[in-house]
């Protein structure tokens, strides 16, 4: 026990006595516990090392039973309810009797127990502790879909608290931030089954794009410039944040901005230039502030970036085209200033974040393995809104739906009065098709309307506003002078040039006038307007009553927050959105304060319906008044009354006898509800709006905050008259809408509510004049609507009213939309406000649940997806997996087939949601009712083994094979089960029109760069829907074995440097004195033995033996290692897995053997290949490796088992004089060392065409003259001359390998490793990794475990870029390689070849020597460079390099060699960063960013410093060989 418990021990003891008592009276049987019952008990705090759990001493407390939930809570603390839970451990007995109960110490600190204090145990239920929701953060790994899903099926059944650490499979590391039971945030729950992760990265890629418009240089309110807002206030609260939550995210910063140009402008501002759908030109400009990087001092990036703004306008106006000018003529004209920068509206947002999806497409490749998620932050002055093109809007919904990502919309700007944010773009009127194809889409504005080339007349385009459901809106405008007070009114409408008037000029302002609405007819206004209308004039008391009514805040109580059973959305946590369906109309007393403030303004509303009704108010004392509307709104700015009101669950409009106050209660509250401006916070409520509404409510929907001057409203003098009780008696005129006849629409309802046929679902919005219906009325209805998907609409709802208008917030959303943002639901467990800023999503971005609720009903199904299907058998013999760990089960046929069905499901499973799929859920009960009705009944599409309830959690998927498992994507739908002898896979893809790619252009400014480059790009949505799923399923099920690219697997590549240090020591085994060559080979060979160690092999073949993994070392560069015989003779041994295996009848003893016959038998056939040999220049004829040695006598000799028996033979041979070392430098070692028979026993060889042959005869290829082979000056044409047959030459060996030999991981951890074969100690050896749902940390952790083996040997492990990093640009606009030209060329020197040792390089021999100079080592030989009649092949290579790469000894940094006066192309190393694999940099300031900055700077002052190239290449020229140098011709 540890000494903090020795104290109190005396006491422990005194009370012992009474336990012995109780233990006299334990005769009678104990009753168990009840909940409630508790017991105050003395804690001791154990160490963590001791136990992770609580030990609780049974005999205490008698009555308790194993498994009980009990709750632990210091005696004294004022809250008695967060405690601590834990179940009851089995009673074994406890080992120190005075111990009562004992804690961990992490529980102990979280919450404030003593050792030795006291706490209250009480028992409780465990129905009331479970919990909705936990939010898990981790840091620094990159966990997979599949590992979150395994991670929560671990914790299930077990009691958790806020901060609490979780490790799972040893590996997996996550901290508990949130727990949430009902909306309400827990100390303390039980996560089951049905509990929802909710997962949060802290070490993320944030992209933030800065918004650069005509806005910027516009003053806030508080008499602050926005860029200087941007600079001052929100980034550094942002960075401030980050800082505090403990973030590691990988940052880059973007300029964004636009310029349109008049077209007299057009010919000066050439370049890539566009016309947007005004038929307006603009440019796009980028500018890269920072580039993925990971930075912890902030205040020096933003002071660079206020200093881009500075010079921002003078870039992109002036000198950009200056130099463009200058440079396409000799003489420049004087600089033009051309182009305006656009307002915010027409800024490229989705080009910028398109171009920024780019990379995260093809997050799989160059995988990070210590970062998790993407967040993209957009920060602007304007309101957002923006005017968008249709294509593009429509393929970035699609592309951030598939990347499961949102993005996060900062505005600076107060909030606008109309609906934010919103995308207006030009397209045409939707129509159903024909065939109903397209389903419920076709009448969305956004994924209908497209051109049909078979109609003759070009329909005319209209405008149509859309609201993403994928960008969460932050209003960040803090009033730096303006403290919020209740009373105080701030303008919410900004006119720039007016509060830019002088003083002088303020007559101006008398002669400004807004003019009124213009007058609008409807035909659907019944009675005829004109009976509503009255004007008469105000009187100065009734106008300055309705200005206080307005402007003046009212106090409101808020609802009280248990009441918020609510869900919420979002990708990132940026899919602002929310509250599901429950009330306030119900809860009444809330509001009655509410309900008098909203009667004392008797102002007619701003109409939901596109016109101007205004009532006169009936006579005073009258009290069957219309509605008064609400308008008596809070309006400051920070707090803008946003509301989010609920409506009434308790079924209104389905109770056929709803009493007449019931109604006016939901007329009012659904009018309350038009607070929340807009249906983001209830993206879930899917389904049509039904048009056929009360009339009461119907009549007022005005938007909340919009009075505007223009309306003249007569108001009576019973202003503050209170509400009248029965308002739907009313007998005023009153607008009946959409209903022809003179019945009221509230009788309508009633008749037809249950006979109406179902208004045909596709209604996208409610028709503009109606509300949306109550939420029951929707949950029952909708399961006959979606039935009758294909009915053509009902005359009732004329198609024009599905255009959305962005100053009338809708309040339900379009099916179409809300089904795709349900892909968000569950990971916002309360509700999100609008006002709110979302630090939350921008601090800790979310991943993408695995979880979703939404499924297509049958007829939806039927209607608007196409299906495909296959199977294949479960045959356990014939699967040979190395994806899944096979099942361990013994029994019949059937239930070892039913084991491995269920296996290899989950495998299945765990790639789909590597690729994003999410589980369906059943959804909640109280949701949606009726939702699986028709499931049951309908055999059609579906099969009839679908009347299963799918899981109501992710942890209950797949508990057993029998059921049948649903996952979904935004257009995909799997259903995977198992029929007793085959796994049947159906899939279901929605039919939509194709997406075309989107051609782009623009103008970057890289991070290195000097100035803006263009780019030419295409976006394209890399859908799933030709994924080679069947094959995939194959290779989980062990039927195939090959990745094939289009399967989209995980894939790093790592080189293995020789460092700039020595190694650490220089003996080699026995002792022996090694030179750091040899010490490097023998780092290398344990490369080797390490990956030979971890080899996969079929559970049917273990234990058989494979050869070791060998390397071949060579001190040839790559292209002319392919030339050496003698190495090509052992790379075909090694293909043919060669020289290792015992002969069958090996009979001969080596113990009895003379000196002689054991040198006969090494000369014979099949000996030890004795051959010629080269290492650098030295040349060792007739000799042989100890390595070949060693294999030759392990595989000859009857009494030689082991290679460590075969080395001490070498040894024992070489001291009796048979053979000898090369140089005599070395006893024998078993490795590539050279040995050759000694004295009497050599035999002479003649040489077999060694290396001169071939040498000669690769240079011979070369047409003579001076210009023939240097790339300055003229390229070599490759596979011009006519095609011999080459040789293939397979350079790499692949192999799997099992990364969990600890059996930690409960699934299969397996990576498809390829590697080098020949390697040269002084350039870099390569290997690529590749999975699918591996867990990322145990590839990690092997990774540095083999990092920590070599280090010694001075080898350092770095990850290096995949492809090659010329074409980097292609993959991520943002980054780029930065090009360093050679002021002067390199010489010419026409016989080089001849003057250089064999086998050097002698194209770009002096680029090569200068990068050698500042230690920089090749990495990958450009192709043009290997021998013509070689086809040289590499496993991991997917392309050719075209230019030669080399890589900085430290790692961070790469530079590919262009030749001639174009010098290099060098890119920073972004894999590497502080904690990663390779830098084993001690302290967190040194940044391989800044290391890579200096090596840059050294290069590019060598490149341009002309005396000190001229000087370089003098010492190069003098060190060539001893031919008289002809004179150079530079």
């Amino acid at each position: 026990m540890s000494t903090v418990r020795a104290d109190p021990q005396s006491q422990q003891y005194g009370r012992r006595r009474s336990n012995t008592a109780q233990s006299v009276l334990r005769n009678p049987p104990l009753q168990p516990l009840k909940p409630g019952d508790s017991k105050v008990l003395n804690p001791w705090v154990h160490d963590m090392k001791e136990s992770q759990s609580v030990i609780f001493n049974h005999s205490w407390w008698p009555g308790v039973a194993e498994g009980d939930l009990l709750h632990v809570a210091a005696t004294n603390s004022d809250d008695t309810s967060s405690g601590y839970l834990f179940t009851v451990p089995k009673d074994e007995g406890c080992s120190k009797p005075a111990l009562q109960i004992s804690v961990p110490k992490n529980v102990a600190d979280a919450f404030g127990l003593k050792n030795n204090g006291e706490v209250t145990v009480t028992k409780v239920e465990e129905k009331s502790y479970r919990a909705d929701y936990i939010e898990y953060t981790f840091q620094d790994q990159y966990l997979g879909r599949n590992e979150m899903w395994r991670l929560a099926e671990h914790l299930v059944g077990q009691s958790v608290f806020v901060g609490q650490e979780i490790s799972f499979i040893g590996v997996i590391a996550a901290k508990i931030q949130n727990i949430y039971m009902k909306g309400r945030k827990m100390r303390a729950g039980c996560i089951t089954p049905n509990t929802k992760a909710i997962y949060r990265s802290l070490s993320a890629k944030v992209t933030i794009f800065i918004q650069i418009c005509r806005e910027l240089w516009e003053f806030a309110g508080d008499g602050e410039r926005y860029n200087e807002k941007i600079v001052h206030c929100f980034l550094p609260e942002l960075f401030t944040r980050w800082r505090e939550a403990g973030t590691n995210h990988t940052v880059t910063i973007v300029l964004i901005s636009r310029v349109h140009y008049d077209t007299s402008e057009l010919e000066y501002a050439a370049g890539p230039l566009r016309r947007d759908d005004d038929g307006k030109w603009y440019k796009d400009f980028y500018k890269v502030i920072t580039d993925l990087e990971v930075i912890h001092d902030w205040k020096p990036t933003l002071v660079g970036l206020k200093d881009s703004f500075w010079a921002f306008q003078r870039d992109i106006l002036l000198t950009h085209h200056y130099h463009r000018a200058s440079a396409e003529s000799a003489t420049a004209d004087q600089a033009r200033l051309v182009g305006n920068i656009s307002y915010a509206h027409d800024g490229p947002i989705l080009e910028a974040l398109n171009l920024g999806l780019n990379p995260n497409e093809t997050h799989y490749i160059d995988r990070s393995l210590s970062l998790t998620g993407a967040s993209t932050i957009l920060i602007t002055p304007g309101t957002g809104y923006y005017r968008v093109n249709k294509q593009l809007l429509r393929l970035t919904t699609t592309r951030m739906l598939d990347q499961g990502f949102g993005l996060d919309l900062v505005s600076l700007a107060k909030r606008p009065l109309h609906q934010s944010p919103i995308f207006s773009f030009q397209g045409h009127e939707p129509k159903l098709d024909k065939e109903g194809k397209n389903g419920a889409r076709a009448m969305d504005p956004l994924w209908g309307g497209d051109e049909d080339p078979a109609e003759p007349s070009r329909r005319e385009k209209m405008t149509f506003w859309w609201e993403p459901f994928w960008i969460g809106v932050s209003f960040w405008e803090q009033q730096q002078h303006l403290p919020f007070r209740v009373d105080r009114f701030v303008a919410r409408a900004k006119m720039h040039e007016i509060q830019m008037l002088g003083l002088l000029e303020h007559d101006v302002l008398s002669s400004i006038e807004v003019p009124f609405l213009p007058e609008q007819r409807d035909p659907y206004a019944t009675p005829p307007r004109d009976n509503l209308i009255v004007d008469r004039a105000l009187t100065p008391a009734e106008a300055d009553q309705a200005d206080m009514d307005i402007f003046v805040s009212k106090k409101e109580t808020r609802p009280p927050i248990a009441s918020r059973t609510s869900y919420n959305s979002s990708g990132s946590g940026t899919i602002a959105a929310s509250s599901y369906r429950s009330s306030v109309a119900s809860d009444r007393r809330a509001y009655v304060s509410h309900r008098n403030s909203v009667a004392s303004s008797r102002i007619a509303p701003i109409e939901e319906s596109p016109r101007r009704i205004i009532m006169e108010l009936p006579p005073e004392g009258n009290e069957d008044g219309p509605i008064p509307s609400v308008t008596g709104l809070s309006t400051s700015p920070s707090r803008s009354s946003i509301r989010s009101m609920r409506s009434t669950p308790s079924s209104i409009l389905t109770q056929t006898q709803a009493s007449p106050e019931a109604i006016s209660r939901t007329a009012s509250s659904s009018r309350l509800s038009k607070f929340a401006p807009s249906w983001l916070y209830n993206p879930f409520r899917s389904g049509p709006s039904e048009p056929q509404t009360l009339s009461v409510s119907a009549q007022s929907q005005s938007s909340p905050t919009t009075p505007t001057p223009s309306i003249r409203v007569p108001i009576g003098s019973n202003a503050l008259a209170p509400p009248s009780p029965s308002l739907s008696r009313s007998p005023q005129p009153m607008a009946i809408l959409h209903s022809a006849s003179g019945r009221s629409t509230l009788s309508r309802t009633y008749e037809e509510d249950s006979s109406l046929p179902q208004r045909g679902s596709l209604t996208r919005y409610s028709p503009l004049n109606t509300p949306p219906r109550d939420d029951t009325t929707f949950g029952k209805r909708r399961s006959m609507t979606l039935n009758s998907m294909t009915l053509p609409f009902s005359s009732s709802s004329p198609l024009s009213s599905s255009r959305t208008n962005p100053s009338r917030p809708q309040y339900t959303v379009s099916y179409a939309q809300s089904s795709l943002a349900r892909r968000w639901q569950h990971i916002f467990p309360t509700r999100l406000y609008k006002h709110e800023i979302k630090w939350k999503s921008m601090v800790t971005p979310g991943c993408l649940p695995l979880t979703v609720e939404h499924f297509p009903t049958m007829s939806e199904l039927e209607a608007s997806y196409d299906v495909f299907s296959y199977d294949f058998v479960v045959d356990p013999s014939e699967m040979r997996s190395f994806l899944v760990k096979p099942p361990q089960v013994h029994g019949t046929t059937d239930e070892v087939r039913r084991a491995w069905a269920l296996t290899v499901m989950r495998g299945m499973v765990a790639v789909r949601l590597a690729q994003g799929f999410q589980f369906v859920l059943r959804p909640n009960k109280h949701a949606e009712p009726d939702d699986k009705v028709p499931f049951r009944r309908s055999k059609s599409f579906m099969g009839d083994d679908d009347a299963t309830p799918k899981p109501a959690g992710a942890a209950e998927v797949l508990k057993s094979a029998s059921e049948p498992v649903y996952l979904s994507m935004s257009n995909e739908i799997h259903r995977l089960s198992y029929t007793g002898e085959a796994i049947h896979v159906r899939r279901y893809v929605r039919r939509m029109p194709p997406t075309q790619p989107f051609e782009y252009e623009c103008l970057i400014w890289p991070k290195l760069g000097v100035g803006y480059t263009e780019l030419k790009t295409q976006f394209v949505s890399h859908g799933l829907e030709n994924f080679g799923w069947n094959r995939l399923d194959m290779l989980v099920a062990g039927y195939e074995h090959q990745f094939n690219e289009s399967l989209r697997y995980w894939r790093t590549r790592f080189v293995v440097i020789p460092t700039a240090e020595p190694p650490l020591s220089n003996v080699g085994p026995s002792g022996e004195k090694l030179n750091e060559e040899e010490i490097r080979l023998m780092g290398i060979d344990k490369l080797a033995e390490m990956f030979s160690k971890l080899r996969w092999q079929p559970s049917d073949e273990k234990g058989a033996q494979l050869p070791p993994v060998r390397f071949l070392p060579t001190t040839f560069g790559p292209a002319f290692s392919v030339l050496d015989e003698s190495l090509m003779s052992q790379l075909d041994e090694i293909h043919a897995a060669g020289p290792l295996k015992k002969k069958i009848k090996s009979e001969r003893e080596i113990s009895d053997m003379p000196l002689t016959v054991i040198a006969k038998a090494m000369r014979e056939e099949d000996g030890v290949p004795i051959k010629f040999h080269q290492w650098h220049r030295s040349k060792y004829p007739d000799s042989f490796t100890g390595f070949e040695f060693v294999s030759w006598v392990v595989r000859e000799f009857r009494d030689v088992s082991s290679r460590e028996q075969g080395a001490e033979w070498g040894a024992k041979l070489l001291e009796q004089g048979l053979i000898t070392h090369v140089r005599g430098r070395h006893g024998f070692l078993d490795g590539h060392y050279f040995y050759q028979l000694a004295g009497d026993f050599a035999i002479v060889s003649t040489p077999r065409g060694g290396w001169f042959k071939a040498t000669a005869r690769l240079m011979n290829d070369e047409p003579t003259g001076t210009r023939g082979y240097y790339p300055a000056s003229q390229p070599k044409v490759h596979g011009a001359s006519p095609r011999r047959n080459k040789k293939r030459l397979i350079l790499s060996q692949s192999m799997i390998i099992d990364i969990d030999p600890a059996r930690k991981s409960d699934q299969a951890e397996s990576v498809v490793l390829h590697h080098d074969i020949v390697h040269n100690p002084s350039t870099v050896f390569h290997f690529e990794l590749q999975w699918i749902g591996s867990t990322a940390r145990c590839i990690e952790d092997m990774l540095r475990q083999w990092s920590r083996a070599i280090e010694r040997y001075g080898l350092k492990l770095v990850e290096a870029y995949v492809t090659e990093i010329s074409d980097i640009r292609d993959r991520n606009a943002f980054q780029s390689c930065f090009p360093l030209r050679l002021s002067i060329p390199p010489p010419i020197v026409p016989d080089l070849e001849r003057r250089v040792p064999d086998g050097t390089q002698t194209t770009h021999y002096f680029e090569y020597a200068l990068l050698r100079r500042l230690g920089f080592i090749i990495d990958i030989e450009a192709e043009s460079l290997y021998p013509k009649e070689v086809d040289v092949v590499y496993s991991y290579r997917r392309a050719p390099f075209k230019y030669s790469q080399f890589v900085h000894r430290s790692g961070v940094a790469f530079v590919q060699v262009l030749g001639g006066s174009q010098g290099f192309l060098f890119l920073t190393n972004r894999l590497i960063g502080p904690g990663r694999m390779g830098t084993t940099l001690k302290s967190k300031d040194h940044r391989p960013s800044v290391a890579a900055e200096e090596i840059r700077l050294k290069l590019q002052q060598l490149c341009l410093d002309e005396k000190a190239l001229m000087q370089f290449y003098d010492e190069e020229l003098a060190a060539l060989g001893p031919d008289e140098p002809p004179p150079l011709s530079i």
